[in-house]
């Protein structure tokens, strides 16, 4: 346990993992992939990166907890050049989550100072672990997103580098009649299509999921895939958090046979589209406009308010070059209203060499994009 002022830190661990969760529930800076649930699943979510937790709780002089940090180092390889960096799963980290207290304004500048300590406290364990970088990102489906981008922007004046880009957000408060004349004209189509196929929409939640049709998931998944993505555990991990309500899984079935499947992760009324796959001898059809129309009213019928769809990606930038495969996909799922919000993500280099390897040829690679003609 470090100290400094009337701050302590505790590392995150099994026995201590259902007060970390407490804590997720009650701040409104917390999601999903704030838990400790969700952290296992990146501990094992890609192996290769041999992934370590260096997770760890703040605790303020009188004994409460003040804030969380989720916090994983992993081997990474970037154009053969090998360096540890602070991750999740090849992502960037979410970041750090206060009490409750402290998204009060009264409260913001105790919560900067609390935020000085936690960057500190990650410095020094970049030190000692030898890390070459760390990537952080805002959560937009924390109910105190807006308070926690006031926040994160802190960081770009302490050495990080903004790198943030967009994702889609459909209020799901809307009414049914709203959100259908949100849709782009030729997703409505296509939705219709889906019914003259006589597709077919269930949900599987708590009440209802069995090990057989996650199964058919799974089996679809590495069939859509060509292969197993990752390992048993997480897919297990997955099953579980239906069970727990932190979860569903949407089917789409063409005359008895599962024929698409998405599956979403829900946390305190939010929800985001975690992995979806169709059986690729009906890609041809419009399962995935059927399915996400269709989850979304499911969705808004049991309270959900806020659904993230994803990414959204307009072409190159400096930092993130997406290819033709990439923007059709934020081109698809922009058809489904909604709208574009920052999602903040800043980087931070520990090691001089790795900054200019990383920026070397990002700019060799960006030029390429827009020269490419």
């Amino acid at each position: 346990m470090s100290k400094n002022m009337t701050f302590k830190t505790l590392p995150l661990t099994k026995s201590n993992s259902k007060e970390w969760d407490d804590f997720c529930e009650k701040s409104p800076g917390a999601w999903f992939w704030h838990t400790s649930n969700f952290i296992d699943y990146i501990l094992h979510y890609q192996p290769q990166r041999n992934t370590r937790d260096l997770s760890f709780f703040v605790y303020g002089g009188d004994g409460l907890i003040k804030a969380i940090v989720p916090l994983m180092i992993e081997d990474c390889e970037f154009d053969s050049k090998k360096a540890s960096e602070f991750l999740f799963g090849g992502q960037p980290l979410p970041s750090p989550v206060f009490s409750e207290d402290l998204y009060n304004e009264v409260n913001r500048e105790k919560r900067e100072t609390l935020l000085m300590f936690i960057l500190s406290e990650i410095d020094n364990l970049a030190k000692i672990h030898k890390v070459a970088r760390i990537t952080l990102r805002n959560c937009v489906l924390a109910s105190a997103a807006a308070e926690n981008s006031k926040q994160f922007n802190l960081l770009f004046n302490f050495g990080f580098i903004n790198i943030s880009l967009k994702t889609q957000v459909i209020d799901l408060k809307k009414s049914e009649d709203e959100l259908s004349v949100d849709l782009r004209r030729n997703h409505t189509r296509n939705i219709k299509k889906g019914n003259e196929h006589d597709f077919k929409l269930v949900v599987y939640t708590s009440e209802n999921i069995n090990h057989e049709v996650f199964l058919a998931y799974k089996t679809t998944h590495k069939k859509a895939a060509g292969r197993q993505t990752r390992p048993d555990y997480t897919f297990d991990l997955m099953y579980e958090w239906i069970t727990k309500d932190r979860a569903f899984l949407a089917v789409v079935l063409m005359k008895e046979k599962q024929i698409g499947f998405e599956y979403y992760s829900v946390y305190k009324n939010r929800a985001v589209g975690f992995s979806a796959a169709n059986d690729p001898a009906y890609e041809h059809l419009p399962i995935r406009h059927f399915l996400e129309w269709n989850a979304m009213i499911w969705m808004k019928k049991q309270g959900i308010e806020v659904y993230e769809i994803g990414l959204q990606q307009y072409g190159p930038l400096l930092y993130d070059i997406p290819d033709e495969k990439l923007l059709t996909i934020s081109h698809f799922k922009k058809g489904f209203g909604g709208f574009a919000t920052e999602l903040l993500i800043g980087e931070k280099f520990y090691d001089r060499e790795y900054f200019l390897h990383i920026y070397n040829e990002r700019i060799k690679k960006y030029a390429k994009a827009i020269w490419q003609n």
